[in-house]
């Protein structure tokens, strides 16, 4: 009979011994650090931050012309930049805007960004346009940046590129041309 109430006093023990260390609350320490997993096919460079947008064979009189670009947002207008860009349809280079066009066979004009806002870009020109190519590339800029789009040019400017040219532009963030 001893020995019955004996094992039920160690084993009572035993069990409070063990709710007692499994319930004081505190973390135990960390586990050693696993193995690194195998590391994975480098992925393609993007470019999210920067958009190009194309508009084909455009034909309007002298006055205002709106460009839809959904990629214009408040950020982009508070920090980015948009660098618009025009060229002949059949002709090889690209001019940024503002444009100015000097005469010769033609009336003198010009043809540059009146506004940029939310979702889009309205240009005015003082030319008859007949089969020209519009490129507005659209580059995030960097939240609290000292002013408007600096960090962006500035970028740019340190890294050597042209922002009147359209190939060291796109070739800088890798947009197809």
């Amino acid at each position: 009979m001893k020995i019955l109430k004996l094992s039920k006093f160690v084993f009572l023990m035993f069990g409070m011994a063990l709710l007692w260390a499994c319930s004081n609350g505190e973390d135990g320490a960390a586990g050693a650090q696993g193995e690194q997993g195998i590391q994975g096919e480098p992925g393609e460079d993007g470019n999210a931050n920067v958009q190009s947008f194309l508009f084909e064979n455009q034909s309007f009189s002298p006055g205002n012309v709106a460009f839809d670009i959904p990629a214009i947002s408040q950020d982009i207008l508070d920090y980015g930049v948009v660098l618009g860009y025009l060229k002949q349809q059949n002709a090889t280079h690209w001019y940024s805007m503002p444009f100015y066009y000097d005469g010769g066979s033609q009336p003198a004009g010009s043809v540059r960004i009146y506004r940029i806002s939310l979702g889009s870009v309205v240009i005015t020109n003082t030319l008859t346009i007949g089969g020209y190519n519009f490129r507005f590339v659209v580059i995030e800029g960097v939240s609290g940046a000292t002013s408007k789009a600096m960090s962006v040019e500035e970028e740019l400017k340190q890294a050597g590129v042209d922002i009147s040219d359209f190939y060291q532009v796109a070739e800088y963030y890798g947009l197809e041309y």
